[in-house]
């Protein structure tokens, strides 16, 4: 059972319809009648639709919502219906690309980084070597940039 079903069913259990309601409700039920002069079956089936009608009311979601009984709902801040969605966290961002200053110094327009040490590497100094897309920067920007 997930997170969510364990809180509803939590929250669920807590709810109590209010007694004004249930016994407004019942009221009304009792006034249900099948007409007269009618066979036991469609009185039987009215009733049974009429029990069927109390029970949806009864439960039905939207007196616990305030909907019919203001100020009778549940405190919504400590409600744990709403807090069914959970939190999420700030997502952890791990770099594991080593190039990722320079792509992002390539992207606004800086290439005196790419060049430094794309010559390195021409030299044979570098300690890693430019991946291919960068190479392919250095050698379409470096050669317009002096040699230090």
């Amino acid at each position: 059972m997930s997170t969510w079903e364990e809180n509803y069913r939590q929250a669920a259990s807590i709810m109590v319809s209010p007694e004004a309601l249930d016994e407004r409700i019942l009221q009304q039920a009792r006034t249900f009648r099948p007409p007269p002069g009618h066979s036991r079956i469609v009185s039987g089936t009215a009733g049974s639709f009429a029990a069927i009608a109390v029970l949806v009311l009864l439960i039905h979601p939207a007196q616990y919502l305030g909907a019919l009984t203001p100020g009778g709902a549940a405190d919504a801040r400590h409600d744990p219906l709403n807090d069914w969605q959970l939190k999420r966290e700030k997502p952890i961002t791990v770099t594991r690309d080593p190039w990722v200053r320079l792509r992002s110094e390539i992207r606004s327009g800086n290439y005196v980084s790419l060049c430094e040490q794309w010559r390195k590497e021409q030299r044979g100094h570098a300690e890693k070597s430019l991946p291919r897309d960068l190479a392919k920067e250095a050698r379409a920007h470096c050669r317009l940039l002096p040699q230090p």
